[in-house]
């Protein structure tokens, strides 16, 4: 648990133990092409992209889709599919987007991560931490139209071929709506990473970070950890750079 606006950590445990993130790494990737200043653009999928395991659209090899498109792809759909095109049209390979993630994650400080992949399939390679997650969607948080795709309950985006396709994509976040606050955020889960959610709330001003891996409640835990949070609130307490 994760005081928003200074930094601070309100609540820990294990927080500084490597595990696999699952599709919160999603929020790095987002966030990569948020900044890239690049969101008009149209990329093709190529056979890997098309290849990846499920959740994904079902796109096909030669379809074309443009990048702000699939950055909804990525927050709703949780699509891995859509996430290696993200990565192959920003860097020109999932390895170079791996170290171009990597690279974003030092400057913000997660120094305990090491991502593989853009979606967070199974690797052995691909690790973070609930404290680096915590911090790297609380950076998320400030980058321009990162809330807006976060806090989108539905989407319609468009995939071209020969003719254009609709997609209606629906969020998986059950806290978007129908809670005390709207918690942006982004769920994952493997076999081996278990049930994942990093979230983020507001409140009077105030903002609430939570991040639970491997969770046997996930839904339950955030609400926990986020009214824990709220309740606690410190505004006296320093910023952390």
């Amino acid at each position: 648990v994760l005081d928003g606006t200074t930094g601070r950590v309100i609540w820990e445990r294990d927080a500084d133990r490597q595990m696999p993130p699952a599709s919160t790494t999603k929020i790095m990737t987002t966030m990569l092409a948020l900044e890239s200043g690049r969101l008009d653009r149209s990329f093709e999928v190529s056979p890997y992209a098309a290849s990846q395991a499920p959740s994904k659209l079902g796109l096909r090899a030669g379809q074309r889709i443009d990048l702000e498109d699939l950055t909804y792809a990525l927050m709703l759909k949780s699509a891995n599919d859509a996430a290696v095109v993200v990565a192959e049209g920003l860097a020109g390979s999932v390895p170079e987007f791996a170290s171009l993630m990597n690279q974003r994650a030092r400057e913000i400080g997660a120094t305990n991560t090491h991502f593989h992949n853009p979606n967070g399939l199974p690797d052995d390679e691909h690790l973070t931490t609930p404290h680096d997650m915590a911090m790297i969607l609380r950076h998320a948080l400030t980058v321009p139209g990162f809330r807006e795709v976060a806090g989108t309950n539905a989407k319609i985006i468009q995939i071209e071929d020969d003719r254009i396709h609709p997609v209606a994509l629906h969020s998986k976040n059950r806290l978007l709506n129908g809670y005390f606050v709207p918690v942006l955020g982004k769920t994952g889960y493997t076999r081996a990473a278990g049930r994942c959610f990093a979230g983020a709330g507001e409140l009077n001003g105030r903002r609430v970070i939570t991040v639970v891996f491997g969770a046997s409640d996930m839904w339950g835990d955030t609400r926990k950890l986020m009214e824990y949070g709220f309740s606690t609130y410190d505004d006296t307490a320093p910023v952390v750079q």
